[in-house]
């Protein structure tokens, strides 16, 4: 609902803000707003914190903090890559598995680094030096600390599958691209339609018991995991835990799960999982029933916009004889162009697909 002149409370990701140069009841409560409004010297929006953050009327320049390949990943979507000042943090340069990253976008290879490999704090002067127009994060308490530097912070939170719709119309907003913005919700749309519907006769006996996790801190990020895993036909042994953050759980509980199919975020944790005595009991290793996520912008089994391909990436995996028709290379490409305006080839979709180093 609208509260006062020009600010709508966000709880309702359809209507996830309002410009502020909007009149009093310009917009009905039951569609979005017209948030490419804007006044002559700033414009506001309301971020998933519920704070309003005061924009000047073109953004150009943008720091990203924090989760770093995520937020990329939203901007490169709606088409604001080149607007970012910052280059990726150490811990994601110094493996290649994100090579995809600085191949979408060239140009964050040479850009300042914010956040050091071992400490994730800013180096607030080297931001102030980049002076961007906007910051945004996905780190609530770092909030705080960025608004120190005196420049419009933006937060955005990824809980659940309905946040992505809601970030999409903040940054839509924010940044003025809000038609790419519902372009992609369009695909995400479509595409979880197409899943829904092939999987529409299985039945829940029919579907797999997966696990998502690191064999390293035996631990899963429930609110993602468990909603890509049961979008794409499978049993997540973990659905039953408390909601919202990250489940830590022993290998005596695994073992009394016993998943069918094993899913890791990286090769060096697929042959962990085979090298450790301590999985060998569980059904999935016996199997070899393994898998490793495939790395694009990021990593496909955690927060990215390339969800809707982790789901179908799952689902072909869960239920190969249903999703036989599925060219998960093509989709990729298609992607991967109409959403990065990059042209992935043949060889790069096998080397993501392969979750192997490029």
């Amino acid at each position: 609902m609208l509260n006062g002149c020009g600010k709508l409370r966000f709880r309702i990701p359809a209507l996830a803000l309002l410009a502020c140069g909007l009149a009093c009841g310009a917009a009905a409560a039951d569609a979005p707003p017209d948030c490419a409004a804007s006044g002559p010297h700033a414009r506001a929006v309301v971020d998933m914190a519920g704070r309003t953050v005061t924009l000047p009327p073109t953004v150009n320049r943008i720091a990203t903090v924090g989760s770093v390949p995520v937020i990329n990943g939203y901007l490169f979507t709606l088409g604001a890559g080149r607007a970012i000042v910052n280059g990726l943090p150490p811990r994601f340069t110094q493996s290649n598995r994100w090579w995809l990253q600085t191949a979408i976008a060239p140009y964050l290879a040479d850009r300042p680094v914010l956040q050091g490999q071992i400490s994730s704090e800013v180096d607030l002067e080297t931001l102030v030096e980049l002076a961007p127009d906007l910051v945004i994060t996905m780190d609530r308490p770092r909030v705080r600390v960025l608004e120190a530097a005196r420049i419009p912070v933006l937060f955005i939170e990824w809980k659940d599958a309905s946040d992505i719709r809601a970030n999409m119309h903040i940054l839509g907003c924010a940044l003025d691209r809000r038609p790419q913005g519902e372009d992609y919700l369009r695909y995400l749309d479509d595409t979880m339609r197409r899943i829904r519907q092939a999987l529409a006769g299985t039945s829940r006996a029919g579907r797999p018991k997966v696990l998502y996790f690191s064999p390293n801190t035996m631990a899963t990020p429930l609110d993602i995991a468990n909603w890509w895993i049961e979008e794409a036909g499978g049993e997540s042994v973990t659905a039953g835990l408390a909601k919202g953050g990250t489940a830590h759980y022993s290998h005596e509980q695994l073992l009394l799960w016993n998943p069918d199919i094993l899913i890791v975020n990286s090769p060096e944790q697929e042959t962990a999982v085979y090298r450790d005595e301590r999985f060998a009991k569980l059904r999935a290793v016996r199997n070899g029933q393994v898998y490793v996520t495939p790395t694009g912008a990021h990593a496909w089994g955690q927060r990215t916009v390339e969800q809707p391909l982790t789901v179908l990436w799952a689902a072909k995996l869960f239920h190969p004889a249903l999703f036989a028709d599925v060219d998960l290379s093509r989709e990729m490409r298609t992607f991967y162009r109409r959403f990065f305006d990059y042209p992935l080839t043949d060889e790069e979709a096998h080397t993501i697909l392969m979750s192997r180093p490029r």
